[in-house]
């Protein structure tokens, strides 16, 4: 998530109240602060909400504080008190500091586009406070080691415009699942959304971050290099602030992107124990050595109490499948002679030898059920297909929306049926790369290229075609092999061709069954990360879908957190359920009552299959790394009118909603209603594979 992570956290920048602000504040009437301001901007006098319990402007001209209605989000004007922004003028920042206050403040609109609402101008009011707590470590070396806590809580005010997605209204409970679980990469434990007067939503957040000192961001590390130039300090690869050492005391100044309003300071105070560096490795790994008065780390970032690696990894004979998986003789192998040597003797190389055993259409065939479409960019989902796994574009425009030009190139898995990432890294060189096409496995030919563009109804960019996704991303071990996943970003899909079903594909009231191996860890927000059967004329065409949705969204809820698999049937996202108010119900403007038989699976590599009839569904999910058998998350009656269009989507929406996002491994759509033992077959055969991170 990196890619689009730098600009996202820097939105995420709130501000902390402590002693060490200046100014002062005056209460709301709901206890929020308020500013005496004399005149708003332009947004305000119609229809903002108020500033009874809200950071927002309380007097002045013509406003009655919060976002206006007709006139954008940005007219609540100055709140609360201020903090100083602070002045930089470098310094040693070798030592070890601990928080000793913090004052760091945000008021203003702040982008919140990732949600996929219809917000004006995509933003919401934000007002926040934090507290800095807890040391950082900044060695001689160059490495840092951060023991931080940023905590807190703050508000968000969306207007009403935003409770309208896909054309339908949504309401600020659904809002709040999908909020939650957008910002708990950030440091949010907690997100809740209530109705506010203005007809929008108020949303209160809770805050617990470890390391990132005061920047709220969805990839903090607390160990890595740190860099001192000028008078800018950056902790790992994305976090700067400004800073000034003076004596004993070093001040930061978070240094946000974009235009987010932000201003003040951290101060940390040197601690007693000098200025030794973070921890020597030391030569024989028996006790680093720190400088003079420093931290002595025994054992050293890698070594062991005998010195140097142990002797690395011995592999014998690679990886056997079981139950139809597929049999990699020879493996990797490496007799290393280790020990104290730290040496790695490869005897074996990657040696394969054997054939393609069965994958997943191999097991739906033996039951009688053909394998419609089949894509995986890891390993061939079929013994019987021969051809490319999917195409790279290596040197197109990485700004070209419909990801032309460049050169392609087809991936052909190797003898075992897998594909490496050495081959695919061949193919795209050091450019940028994308995957052009996902071909399908299954012989039908129902091949997927970028998605068009579909209705204005699915969100901001609903209307714009999708681009293509970045080939070498979300690298895993599958088959004894290191390999890339189908690394998804919001506004990147596959579908196939508009106004045409796919050839074979179930349409009417004839059955189907779909499954799907995704990355849990990176679930997708907002609506939707779909795979299956959609209408092919999304521009056009509001229909039924028989989808899996894999995230979490405004709708359906399982239980816990999220991600979930769920249904996507359109008008509404199923976790469960057949009537209004049951467990999991998905539609659109009901309540949302959590299935509590259809888990959270925020797990490295989450396995979901559908089935659907027109009597019934059923959706039933494992943990692939642990699980023995599928959990039921839910069989029963068919919520809907079922009528498959038979067009085929991954990625997004049936109307090309695409503000969500996932990591796709393999997964296959069959013309019928599997069994129950025909999915277990097929997740024992999955679990064969070896899917590791």
């Amino acid at each position: 998530m990196k890619v689009q992570s730098a600009a996202f956290a820097m939105a995420f920048m709130f501000g902390a109240i402590s002693s060490g602000c200046s100014g002062g504040s005056s209460s709301g009437s709901g206890g929020g602060s308020t500013s005496q301001t004399s005149s708003a901007s332009s947004g305000g006098a119609s229809g903002g909400s108020s500033s009874s319990g809200g950071s927002k402007n309380s007097g002045g001209s013509s406003t009655s504080g919060g976002a206006g209605a007709s006139g954008g989000n940005s007219s609540g004007g100055a709140s609360g008190a201020s903090c100083a922004s602070g002045t930089a003028c470098g310094g040693d920042v070798v030592g070890i500091w601990e928080a000793k206050s913090s004052c760091l403040k945000t008021s203003g609109d702040a982008d919140i586009s990732y949600l996929g609402l219809n917000c004006k101008n995509n933003t919401a009011y934000i007002t926040g406070s934090l507290t800095v707590t807890g040391t950082l470590t900044l060695g001689t070396d160059g490495k840092y080691t951060e023991n931080t806590v940023t905590s807190g809580s703050d508000t968000w005010e969306l207007d009403a415009s935003c409770l309208l997605l896909s054309g339908t209204k949504v309401n600020c409970d659904g809002i709040s699942g999908v909020f939650a679980a957008a910002l708990s990469p950030f440091g949010y434990e907690e997100m809740n959304c209530v109705d506010a007067a203005s007809g929008g939503c108020t949303c209160q957040g809770k805050i617990n971050q470890k390391g990132g000192m005061g920047v709220l961001y969805n990839d903090v590390s607390t160990s890595g290099r740190y860099t001192a130039s000028g008078n800018t300090l950056t902790v790992g690869d994305t976090i700067s602030y400004s800073y000034c050492v003076k004596g004993s005391e070093l001040t930061v100044m978070p240094k946000p992107a974009g235009s987010t309003p932000y201003t003040g300071t951290i101060v940390l105070q040197k601690s007693d124990g000098g200025t030794g560096g973070a921890g020597g490795g030391g030569s024989t790994g028996s006790g680093g050595q720190g400088g003079a008065g420093g931290t002595t780390v025994k054992g050293g970032a890698a070594g062991g109490t005998t010195g140097g690696a142990s002797g690395g990894t011995t592999v014998k004979g690679g990886t056997t499948g079981a139950t139809g998986g597929t049999t990699v003789k020879g493996g990797t192998t490496g007799s290393a002679t280790g020990g104290t040597t730290g040496g790695s003797t490869g005897s074996g190389g990657s040696t394969v030898v054997g054939t393609v055993g069965d994958g997943p259409c191999d097991i739906y065939a033996a039951a009688g059920m053909k394998c419609v479409v089949a894509y995986s960019m890891v390993r061939s989902l079929s013994k019987s297909y021969k051809g490319p796994l999917f195409q790279v574009r290596a040197g197109s425009s990485s700004t070209n929306n419909t990801m032309s030009g460049g050169t392609t190139k087809d991936i052909m898995p190797g003898a075992d049926g897998f594909v490496d990432s050495s081959t695919v890294d061949a193919a795209c060189g050091s450019g940028y790369c994308t995957v052009s096409v996902l071909y399908d496995h299954s012989g039908t030919g129902n091949d997927l290229k970028r998605a068009p563009k579909g209705s204005t109804a699915g969100g901001a960019t609903g209307a714009l075609d999708d681009y293509e996704s970045i080939a070498t991303k979300g690298q895993v071990t599958a088959g004894g092999h290191k390999v890339y996943s189908l690394y998804m970003n919001k506004t990147e899909g596959y579908r196939s061709q508009t106004g045409v079903p796919g050839k074979s594909m179930p349409t009417g009231t004839q059955p189907q069954g779909t499954y799907e191996l995704a990355d849990g860890t990176r679930g997708g927000t907002a609506c939707c990360w779909d795979f299956g059967n959609v209408t092919s004329n999304p521009a056009t065409e509001w229909a039924f879908m028989d989808t899996i949705c894999f995230g979490v969204t405004y709708w359906g809820k399982g239980n816990g957190a999220g991600p979930w698999f769920a249904l996507d049937f359109e008008g509404g996202v199923w976790a469960g359920g057949t009537k209004v108010g049951d467990p999991g119900w998905g539609g659109l403007n009901d309540a949302h009552p959590v299935n509590t038989n259809n888990p959270s699976l925020k797990v490295p590599f989450a396995l979901g299959f559908i089935r659907v009839k027109s009597s019934e569904y059923a959706i039933r999910v494992a943990d692939l790394s642990t699980a023995s058998d599928l959990t039921t998350a839910y069989l029963g009656g068919l919520p809907v009118t079922m009528g498959h269009k038979g067009g085929i989507v991954l990625g997004v929406g049936g109307d090309n909603s695409n503000n969500s996002m996932g990591t796709f491994y393999e997964g296959a759509i069959v013309a019928g209603y599997p069994t129950n033992d025909i999915e277990l077959s097929v997740m024992n055969n999955i679990k064969a594979v070896g899917y590791t991170k």
